[in-house]
């Protein structure tokens, strides 16, 4: 597995975590999803080849993210 992380700056509280890892956690090649709001980044170990997608999920989630 492999891990790496993604940087959410608007993600701020509980409820931001609880939504974005429940935007990319039933991604398939996503195994654990670590969404931290204090630090404003979500780690995720799995397929990096699923990258665009755990991306795509959180900005459709309405969040923007920095690499």
């Amino acid at each position: 597995m492999d891990e790496y992380t993604l940087e959410v700056p608007a993600m701020t509280c509980e409820g931001c975590e609880i939504v974005i890892t429940g935007a990319v956690a039933d991604i398939p090649g996503v195994g654990v999803v670590d969404a931290d709001a204090t630090a404003g980044r979500v780690t995720i170990h799995g397929d990096a080849s699923v990258r665009p997608r755990v991306r795509a999920a959180i900005e459709n989630a309405g969040y923007d993210v920095r690499d």
